[in-house]
């Protein structure tokens, strides 16, 4: 537990002995008409599921936790929240302002980066505490499969509903036995009941955390106690809690009837964090699951040429409502017989990639409709020596991924024959320069028409016979 958290906590404790001693109450005590529940179906049995903490003061983290306590992501927050909850599909993640003594605000946040999307000032009876109370406190937060928010206060024992599309709050028709306030979350068992844990006015820190069972028809029962929470949450049907010296429990049973003992619970893992809230996508009592689909192409279709380079392309879609771990393999050992990764050519829009021996291996967090693009580049070796053919497969290897469609993860790109690649023109050696007359080779002359002699004119030829001096011993002739 944070000093902080501590230290309002034990304010708040000493507030409600001060208010259950005068006789007054925080809020109007009687519960309104109708049920807190929401009729739904049973539901079927849930696979375990990520579960999610949000930590406060001088470090202040979401985190993401598997069901058996390794840290599966993290994200800096940017202010305390008393308590986190998602939405019941699992597309949004509320958290609220902590201990909300200026103003109390619902916010929208990132899963994968932390940030604050959206807020909506919270208005109405649980607002009301902050001018009454000094703050609203609000340190339980969770979702009814009908969308609204179940709230809970350190310093009230009244809970609340919220709607998150208003930021207006209203009373829920339930409240907790009197002396006890809120201790943090709400969690909708597959029985109908919601589970609630709260805290007995007048605690130490790190006393026990009462466990309740809030039924349909409104009537609360103690069912025991677990070791100080701040938070829980539910996964695969089990019920973790998010202890206040940063344990995170599993409680191993559940009953249904009252009793005031300790139930059982096993550390899942001693973090040492100091939590204020947790959740998971099962919280509300449905079963959203994840789903992805990953699909590569390549940068040509082939025939390549030994020496050339291709670039591969995977892009990875979270095509569910919940945030995603996708991670898939890219098996290159039909790529690296005949062409070699270009080193330093490996790019992941979001996550990790990283190549080990003949595989790509990329893991990351894609928040609903969220993508990652993962890209790396292959130089044909030249010469090329194995079967001439550059075949790879993508994997998707983590629950709820597929194949985009048929045909999509797998990709073949011919190489071609040496004598297929094209000759390059000859170049002269050395310095040689043709001759200033020399035409470059291969350069032809136009054929030009055979045209006969003009007679020759002016009476170089005369009609006299042309008379040759003899040679002494021969006639003279004409010729």
């Amino acid at each position: 537990m944070s000093p902080g958290r501590g230290r309002l906590l034990g304010a708040a404790v000493a507030l409600a002995l001060a208010v259950t001693a005068s006789g007054g109450a925080a809020v109007a005590a009687g519960p309104s008409e109708g049920s807190g529940q929401v009729t739904r179906a049973a539901l079927a049995e849930c696979p375990p599921g990520p579960v999610w903490a949000n930590t406060g003061g001088a470090v202040r983290q979401l985190l993401q936790y598997s069901p058996d306590g390794d840290v599966l992501s993290s994200a800096l927050l940017a202010r305390d929240y008393g308590d986190i909850a998602f939405g019941p599909d699992g597309s949004a993640l509320y958290g609220v302002n902590f201990p909300g003594a200026d103003m109390t605000t619902l916010y929208t946040i990132d899963t994968v980066t932390g940030a604050e999307t959206a807020s909506v000032p919270v208005t109405g009876p649980l607002d009301d505490l902050r001018v009454s109370e000094g703050s609203s406190a609000v340190n339980g937060l969770t979702a009814r499969a009908d969308g609204m928010l179940i709230a809970g206060s350190f310093v009230s024992e009244q809970i609340f509903l919220i709607d998150p599309a208003t930021g207006v709050s209203s009373l829920y028709p339930a409240s907790f036995p009197a002396g006890f306030v809120s201790a943090g979350d709400f969690l909708t068992l597959d029985d109908g009941d919601v589970l609630a844990f709260a805290t007995a006015v007048g605690s130490a820190a790190g006393d026990p955390s009462a466990v309740f069972r809030i039924h349909p028809d409104n009537t609360v029962t103690q069912i025991g106690t677990v070791p100080q929470v701040f938070g829980g949450a539910l996964s695969g049907g089990s019920v973790y809690g998010f202890g206040s010296n940063g344990d995170i429990y599993r409680l191993t049973d559940v009953p249904t009837e009252a009793s005031t003992a300790p139930l059982p619970v096993t550390v899942v893992e001693a973090t040492g964090n100091g939590f204020y809230g947790a959740t998971a996508v099962q919280d509300a009592g449905e079963c959203p699951e994840p789903s992805y689909t990953v699909e590569k192409s390549a940068s040509s279709a082939g025939p390549v040429n030994p020496g050339d380079t291709l670039t591969y392309t995977v892009t990875v879609v979270n095509t569910s409502t919940v945030t995603v771990n996708a991670d898939f393999t890219d098996d290159l050992a039909g790529v690296l017989d005949d062409g070699q990764v270009v080193p330093g050519s490996v790019t992941a829009s979001t996550g990790t990639a990283t190549l080990t021996g003949t595989s790509l291996n990329w893991s990351g967090v894609l928040a609903p409709e969220g993508t990652a693009t993962v890209t790396y580049q292959v130089r044909v070796d030249d010469p090329a020596t194995g079967d001439r053919v550059l075949r790879n497969t993508v994997t998707p290897t983590s629950e709820g991924g597929t194949c985009a469609a048929d045909g999509r993860c797998a990709v073949e790109v011919p190489v071609a024959d040496d004598c297929d690649k094209p000759h390059k023109p000859h170049k002269p050696h050395g310095n040689h320069k043709p001759h200033e007359n020399q035409k470059p080779h291969g350069a032809h002359t136009p054929y030009t028409a055979f045209k006969p002699f003009k007679p020759l004119s002016g009476g170089l030829f005369a009609e006299k016979p042309l008379t040759v001096p003899g040679v002494p011993g021969l006639p003279a002739r004409n010729r």
